[in-house]
Order: structure tokens, then C-alpha cells, then sequence
């Protein structure tokens, strides 16, 4: 097996300078405020690490319990700061699931109320988008579908097609056949909440999500601390082209529908973040049994419950958050089939009948439009209009009659009497006229099957949330789950020094004194110290965690029972004369030889490395 490395480097400028000594930057800062007066700099030289042990060496330590309680220690964090933090750290703090509805609909309102000139300057798709958002009775381009037969009807009865158009689907004259809420919706259903980053986010392992994967809130993005500090930057990335199955990034992806996004302002300049801590600052001493030395381990993971005291209001502030979030130029982009995808002519398969629009992927702009006309002939009652020579008439004569029922069905009978140059169109569900329609006008201007994939980029598009409910909504997701802020808190209380593999913890009794009782304590994965990019600098690789009572390791004497409201790791009593037995990472055995306390807060104890 590979040693791992056990050099100590040099901890860099950015955090040599927020420490003292070895004390991580709250425990520095706290002291700094509790001492009155100027206090030198100190200078502590380390010395070199000692000879690792060789088999059956032995050598005597003596590990040392400190605590230093910080109470409702508050810790202020700039802009600087928190982009400062490694990357990994800032995007493991989920913050909360962003409903994007609102900015959706923002979004085609933009489209729809776009200036001319700025129509004029769209690519022809686009352009036709426009359009067919606009579209409504009165303006209605039939030309080259099956409804132009209605023309002919119009004329021979004596009233203009419109009004054919308006009974039918229930609207005014002017008013747009299909809401901006029924295409936003279908937008959100279709080719937003298909995306895998809008139905998945990772977070900690628990009981529930032991993987760490979690469900993403309908018609929601998942927001980060890292994506609040960096005003979104990554938004095109995350939600851009996009394996299907992340564990198969070769294979079929999703297009994504975010092509570019910039000018976001979530954090103004002189942003804030305060933290509010209760915390024992000062890291536990343990012992790297390879070097057979005296290592740090950082104090803070097993204290994560009772990190924050969530009854306060003030344990979480969010200063300068920008007052109207909006994302200043956001380019969304639809695909299109590459095929024409003709509307159904029967009623099976109910409900939706036989197009083949249905069996495409549902983020295609063809299977978006049948699925809006599918929303909008929920809202359409059921009823039959009949049409004499003036119009609507109550004489007998009446040779055009238009239903629709219930399921969407639409047809358009007219009396053999009436002479048409075009047959009227035949009976179809109402997404299926909606669907012909819509794909001859997105290929106006000559544009062929494949060729009218959408982008539009608009400006100023408003998110749709305010500040006050986003704050809200961020301090309580995280109250529900502190173990996010995990990374963050060993970040900000980073003192670690050193690979130990156990430490020595002392309890606290009812009158909150330490010292009557030693725990020798085994590392978990959380206290694997990490490098300035935020990775662990060596794998979790201890196949037999704890403590044991015999050198076989099969008889362990540790658990995880629940102490101080520690309950991550493997830990034991012990007291003058035990004799304990572990591995470490790398497979070799040691025997661990209690010795006497040479005061209340210190326990000396004989390393022996045994294979």
C-alpha cells in the first residue's frame, strides 16, 4: 500500500495569517476580543516530525484536552471572504430551491413585448417566435395548414374567420389564443424540470439520501452559497447541454435551456455574512500513530449540532443582498425536431390521440406547443356554435356548426349545400390544429425542418423574488439542516495540524467540568484535514475504525453512543492500565498503553507498534 505523505506543509498566507500559533481563525478572533490591551505577535517554531515507529517500537506521549468556548461568537465574513473559501466548500451549502416560475414568465412577457427594432434584429426563429407567442384570433396566419379551409367557410357564410377562431377556443377577437401562464407552464414542465440539475442536488448523507442526492423542488433550481458570492456564474454550465444519466455522461443528454446568463447581481459589494457560534475554538490533541507524534484535529465537525442556536434570530445575517434580483442578459435557447411532426387525425390512443409529436423528447419546441394547446383545452367548455349566412342565427339554416368537447376534440362540419375551393379541416384534438398552425409560421421566412432551433437573449429579466422571503427562506432551510454548513464551519474553524488517527476527548459533567473522565476518540471522515482547494488530502482508508480489545481486532470495545451530542465517532473510556488495540489508514497495528494523568486536563499513554 502507497504511504500517504507526511509532510506538514506550511499553512498559506491567506490562513498563516488568521491564526495564532495553531489556534484556527474563531478561537484566534474570539481571544483577540476577550484580551484587553495590544498583544505581540508570536512567533512558534515547529519542530520536525519524529521518526516514523519501527515493528515492536515503542514511544511514550502524553496528549492534552483544551477548550476554549466561544459563546454566540460572531463571525462576519465579506465578499472577499466567502469567494476566498474553496469552491467545493461554498457549492456544498445548498441555500434553497429557487422557483423559476415567475422568472420564466418574466421571460416570455419579455419576448412577447419586445420592441420592433429589436424584433427586426432577432434571427428568423426567433422572430417567428414573437409571433406565434402574439398569436391570436384576429391576426391568425392560417396559410398552408388545414385550416386555411376555414377561409372559404368564413367567406360562404358571410362572416370572417376570427370569429370562427374566437367561439372556438373561447377568447376575444384580439386576445392570444394561448396565455403566457399556460406556455410558461408548459416550458417549466417540459424543458425546464426535465433537466437533471432541476430535478437532483447533492447535499450530506443522511438516513434518508444515504447517497447525498436529493429531490429538487418542481419547477425549482437549487441555489448555493457559491452561486450567491459568484452572482450565479456557473448558470450556463449547470444548466446547459447535460448527461441524462450522470452516471453515464457519454450517453443521451438533455439540451439544457440556459445558453449564456450575465449581469446577475445577487451580492452587492459590501454583502455580509454573519455567523453566530457557539464552539469550543480550540482543536483536540491526538496522535498520528504512523509518525508516532502529537497531531490537531479539528474540534468542530463533532460539535455541528449544537454549533448554532437556531431560537435566536440573529445566528444567520444576510447584509447587502441585492433589493430586486434580475439576471441582466440571459440567453434561453429551445431545440426543434428535426422532422415535421404532423397533428393526430384520430382519437386513439385517448387522450391525446396518434400525433407523433408525443413521442419525442419533451423538451422539443414541437412537443412544448402540443403540450400548451393540451393546457389550454382544459380550459375550454364544452359547446357547439352554428353559423347561418349573417353569422351566428338562429334560423334553420345553419351550414356550418364547430364543436368541441370535453377531451379537446374539435371538428367542423359544414352543409353539403355550402361550395368550397378547400375541404374544412378534419376533426382533431385542439393541440393538433394549435400544433400545424405553430409549425408553419417557425418556419416562415424559408427556414427548413432542423433549422429553427430557438435563442432569444433578453435583458433585465426580473427573477420574480424578493430579498426578504429570499433570506427567509435560506435561514430556514438551514436551521432544517445544519449539516451543510458543516464544511464552512471547519473552514472558518480550521486548526487542524497534522494526520491523527484518535484523540482525546474529555466530557463535560452537570456542573460543566472536564477532566473526570478521558475518551480516546477514533477520526472519522470529517476530520480528514483538507488542502487550500478544499480536498482531503488523503482517503478515509481505515478498514477497521475503533478501538479493540484484543490485537486480532475482532473484539471492539468503542461505539458511536452519543456524548456531548457527538454521535459520528468510534470512541472509548479509558483510564491508567487499559490496553487498547487499532490499525491505521494504512494497515499497520499498534497497542495503546494507558499511563497516568500528569494533571487534570493531560493523559500520557505508550504507542506500540505491533505489525
Amino acid at each position: 500500500m502507497e504511504a500517504r505523505d507526511r509532510t506538514r506543509p506550511a499553512a498559506p498566507a491567506r490562513r498563516r495569517l488568521a491564526r495564532l500559533s495553531r489556534l484556527g481563525p474563531l478561537a484566534a478572533a474570539a481571544l483577540s476580543a476577550a484580551l484587553p490591551g495590544c498583544v505581540d505577535a508570536v512567533t512558534v517554531e515547529q519542530p520536525p516530525p519524529p521518526a516514523a515507529l519501527g515493528v515492536n517500537e515503542s514511544r511514550a506521549l502524553t496528549l492534552e484536552f483544551l477548550r476554549f468556548d466561544a459563546r454566540r461568537f460572531a463571525k462576519t465574513l465579506t465578499l472577499d471572504e466567502l469567494r476566498a473559501i474553496p469552491r467545493p466548500t461554498l457549492e456544498g451549502i445548498w441555500l434553497l430551491d429557487l422557483d423559476i416560475a415567475a422568472l420564466i414568465e418574466n421571460a416570455l412577457l419579455k419576448v412577447m413585448y419586445m420592441p420592433p427594432a429589436e424584433v427586426d434584429a432577432l434571427a428568423p426563429a426567433a422572430k417567428n417566435l414573437v409571433g406565434l407567442l402574439n398569436m391570436t384570433p384576429e391576426n391568425a396566419d392560417l396559410r398552408g395548414t388545414s385550416l386555411a379551409g376555414l377561409l372559404g367557410v368564413g367567406n360562404a357564410v358571410g362572416l370572417p374567420t376570427s370569429k370562427i377562431l374566437s367561439d372556438l377556443v373561447g377568447v376575444a377577437g384580439n386576445e392570444r389564443l394561448i396565455p403566457v401562464q399556460i406556455t410558461s407552464q408548459a416550458v417549466l414542465e417540459n424543458l425546464v424540470s426535465t433537466h437533471p440539475n432541476t430535478q437532483r442536488r447533492s447535499g450530506p448523507p443522511d438516513d434518508e439520501h444515504p447517497d447525498g442526492i436529493y429531490p429538487v423542488a418542481p419547477h425549482s433550481i437549487p441555489v448555493t452559497l457559491y452561486d450567491v458570492v459568484t452572482d450565479f456564474a456557473g448558470l450556463a454550465e449547470q444548466f446547459g447541454p447535460t448527461p441524462l444519466d450522470p452516471d453515464d455522461p457519454g450517453g443521451p443528454k438533455h439540451p439544457g435551456f440556459i445558453k449564456a446568463a450575465a449581469g446577475v447581481k445577487a451580492a452587492l459589494d459590501d454583502f455580509t455574512m454573519t455567523v453566530r457560534v457557539n464552539v469550543n475554538a480550540l482543536p483536540y490533541k491526538g496522535v498520528d500513530a504512523t509518525m508516532a507524534g502529537v497531531a490537531s484535529v479539528n474540534s468542530t465537525p463533532g460539535q455541528i449540532d449544537t454549533l448554532f442556536d437556531f431560537s435566536e434570530p440573529d445566528w444567520l445575517e444576510l447584509d447587502n443582498l441585492a433589493r430586486n434580483l434580475s439576471i441582466g442578459e440571459l440567453t434561453l435557447a429551445i431545440p426543434e425536431s428535426a422532422m415535421y411532426l404532423p397533428g393526430g387525425t384520430s382519437r386513439e390512443p385517448a387522450p391525446r390521440g396518434d400525433s407523433p409529436v408525443w413521442e419525442q423528447p419533451p423538451w422539443e419546441f414541437e412537443h412544448i406547443l402540443a403540450r400548451a394547446g393540451e393546457l389550454k383545452a382544459a380550459q375550454i367548455e364544452e359547446h357547439c356554435s352554428s353559423y347561418g349566412p349573417q353569422g351566428t342565427s338562429t334560423s334553420d339554416f345553419q351550414p356550418v356548426k364547430v364543436c368541441v368537447d370535453g377531451t379537446g376534440w374539435t371538428e367542423i362540419t359544414v352543409d353539403n349545400s355550402i361550395v368550397l375551393e378547400e375541404p374544412p379541416p378534419p376533426p382533431s384534438y385542439f393541440w393538433d390544429i394549435l400544433l400545424e398552425v405553430a409549425q408553419a409560421r417557425l418556419h416562415d421566412g424559408g427556414l427548413a425542418e432542423g433549422e429553427a432551433n430557438l435563442e432569444v437573449t433578453l435583458r433585465d429579466v426580473p427573477v420574480g423574488v424578493k430579498t426578504e422571503d429570499l433570506v427567509a427562506s435560506i435561514k430556514e432551510n438551514l436551521a432544517k439542516d445544519p449539516a451543510v454548513l458543516k464544511e464552512m464551519a471547519i473552514e472558518l474553524n480550521d486548526n487542524a495540524a497534522g494526520d491523527a488517527d484518535f484523540y482525546l476527548y474529555q466530557p463535560s459533567t452537570e456542573s460543566g467540568v472536564a477532566g473526570q473522565r478521558d475518551y480516546l476518540y477514533f477520526v472519522a471522515p470529517d476530520d480528514i484535514r483538507k488542502d487550500d482547494e478544499g480536498e482531503r488530502v488523503r482517503d478515509y482508508a481505515y478498514a477497521s475504525p475503533g478501538f479493540f480489545a484484543d490485537a486480532a481486532l475482532t473484539k471492539k470495545v468503542s461505539s458511536t453512543e452519543e456524548i456531548d451530542g457527538d454521535a459520528l465517532h468510534e470512541k472509548v473510556e479509558v483510564q491508567q492500565g487499559d490496553t487498547l488495540y487499532f490499525a491505521d489508514d494504512e494497515g499497520r497495528r499498534y497497542e495503546i498503553r494507558i499511563g497516568d494523568k500528569p494533571s487534570v486536563h493531560r493523559l500520557a499513554l505508550t504507542l506500540t507498534r505491533i505489525q
